[in-house]
């Protein structure tokens, strides 16, 4: 039996059976519509989100776990022996990184490994999933830790959307002017790296831009990690997730995918209809 466990938190987006394969603690972050809280991926699904939102016609506030809610959920590991590694939001997109040291600096730092993603959804996912391997290959935990933080500038993520209006209300992307985008059917898209989230293109037409992300991955095709790439999508673009993924395939020649669909956080950030992808560069 491992004496590492791994640990992330909502934004990660990992299926419920990967998580339960690998036995990921998840912690819950938050969403809070006039005064009703939710926990991410606990009594909130995305398909319920946005009814919501429909139903209320207002966006909802999100927050970050609280130092406490971190202490309560390693605990218990940390009092059997267990070393923690933990994985989650970027730093520069949410405070949860900064509330899990605060927790980490009372069960000690030796015990507690806190990794700053300085990404979202699949990008954490897929550094779970070769934190988990790496651990099943024998690393220590500080070897783990090491080899992820080593990863973690080299990830590339892509993504665009129908509604703007998520996104320049949540403040995420300063870049992103909702009203352009509504009267000329202008698609962004939105690239996540180390120094926070950014227009990285923009097109008219989201068809341009989806042809646009994956013409960039075949250009990458020769050096992505592992050969493998990271689907996501919200609730009610699984066809279009589809089809994006064909044509991934057929462009980059990869066949190996992670798919997921993102959660309730940072869907209340993009709204439905968004998709994109990422993979780490070797």
């Amino acid at each position: 039996m491992s004496t590492i466990k791994l640990f992330s938190d909502s934004t990660c987006d990992l299926p419920k059976e990967d998580i339960e394969g690998m036995d990921v603690g998840i912690v819950p972050l938050i969403v809070t519509f006039d005064g009703d809280v939710y926990y991410d991926g606990v009594d909130i699904t995305p398909s319920d989100l946005f009814n919501i939102v429909d139903k209320r016609n207002m966006l909802p506030k999100t927050s970050a776990p609280s130092p406490v809610d971190f202490y309560k959920a390693f605990k218990p590991y940390t009092d059997e022996g267990k070393t923690i590694i933990y994985i989650g939001l970027s730093s520069r997109i949410s405070t949860t990184i900064q509330n899990a040291r605060l927790a980490a600096d009372h069960l000690g730092r030796d015990k507690v490994y806190v990794v700053d993603s300085l990404n979202l959804c699949g990008a954490i996912g897929g550094l779970v999933r070769n934190a988990y391997n790496f651990i099943n290959e024998g690393m220590s935990a500080e070897e783990t830790v090491k080899r992820i933080n080593e990863i973690i500038p080299n990830y590339k993520l892509f993504f665009t959307m129908d509604q703007l209006d998520y996104l320049r209300m949540g403040g995420r992307c300063s870049s992103v002017e909702s009203i352009v985008g509504s009267i000329l059917d202008i698609k962004p898209i939105i690239s996540m790296s180390p120094s926070g989230m950014q227009l990285w293109k923009k097109f008219r037409g989201k068809g341009k831009a989806i042809k646009m992300m994956i013409e960039e991955a075949a250009r990458d095709k020769d050096r992505i990690l592992f050969k493998e790439i990271h689907l996501a999508h919200s609730a009610g673009s699984e066809e279009e997730a589809r089809k994006i993924k064909e044509m991934l395939i057929e462009e980059t020649g990869i066949t190996k995918y992670h798919e997921y669909t993102i959660g309730c956080v940072i869907s209340s950030h993009c709204g439905p209809g968004t998709v994109g992808f990422g993979y780490f560069l070797d």
